[in-house]
């Protein structure tokens, strides 16, 4: 296949899988689609999936993206999580999604705002569930091929997204803030160094919104983000474009000590295409 192999995705060795362990329960079977953003939160179009990696870094190569028909999906979840778990609950993220753009469109169009931010009324538990349950299954196919183990950092994620609301209590925090852009990033797992400080995260964006999970009081995030607690009522969301340059978190360069590892195969870019 000479040059055309060397310009493909390696995101198609990892979206096909017929059955596998389910990246939330755990449970070995079939295996169902998932999309990434959830369906009601954004348009579904056409999309175009890669690797962070592969499009990052000092000269990247033009690769040839998987394309969906509609929207980005991941067949890492069983069905009965799918529906359950997440499917009960997206209509919450679905209800943030468009009040926040609503509200993002009127500030950026009349400028008749004194204040750089908005308010918006969630339910925090429902909408922090689906969001989190769609970082564990937004992946590559090959973590469904092993039996899973417990972790620190992942088994109280899918404790939490399977009802227990103290799961994460002691173990993670959750930060939103404003996401401009129109491609989706999915980032299941990277660490972050920053100032000495070396931080477990997550991450799944997608306009207007980015949505991370860190390590408990280890957090690395960029400026205009706003903490979430699973208390809270509403959402606090800075639109200050001073924000912007950090608002595609990691995907923003490196500067001082700072420094990032990952998986190239967590780490998904979907980009809307026309045809």
């Amino acid at each position: 296949m000479g040059n055309y192999a060397s310009k493909l995705t390696e995101r198609w060795k990892h979206s096909q899988i017929p059955q596998g362990y389910c990246l939330i329960c755990g449970a070995y079977g079939k295996l169902s689609w998932d999309h990434v953003p959830p369906q009601g939160s954004v348009t579904i179009t056409k999309v175009e999936q890669v690797h962070l990696t592969e499009i990052m870094g000092v000269n990247p190569v033009p690769v040839r993206g998987i394309k969906s028909t509609n929207g980005s999906k991941f067949k890492t979840i069983c069905k009965d999580c799918n529906s359950t778990h997440l499917g009960r609950n997206d209509d919450e993220v679905a209800k943030v999604y468009r009040s926040l753009t609503s509200l993002v469109m009127h500030h950026f169009t009349y400028l008749n705002n004194p204040y750089n931010h908005v308010t918006i009324p969630f339910d925090a538990v429902r909408f922090c569930r689906a969001m989190i349950g769609h970082i564990l299954s937004a992946t590559t196919v090959e973590e469904c091929r092993q039996e899973p183990v417990e972790s620190p950092y992942f088994t109280p994620l899918q404790k939490f997204v399977m009802g227990d609301d103290a799961a994460i209590d002691d173990t993670h925090d959750i930060y939103c803030w404003f996401y401009p852009h129109r491609h989706h990033l999915s980032a299941k797992m990277f660490a972050f160094k920053n100032k000495g400080n070396t931080c477990t995260i997550s991450v799944l964006s997608f306009y207007p919104l980015a949505f991370s999970v860190t390590e408990k009081g280890k957090g690395i995030y960029p400026s205009g983000a706003t903490k979430v607690l699973l208390t809270d009522k509403q959402m606090f969301v800075d639109l200050s474009s001073g924000n912007f340059p950090y608002s595609g978190f990691p995907f923003t360069g490196l500067t001082g000590d700072q420094m990032m590892l990952l998986s190239s195969a967590q780490a998904i870019v979907s980009y809307p295409i026309k045809s």
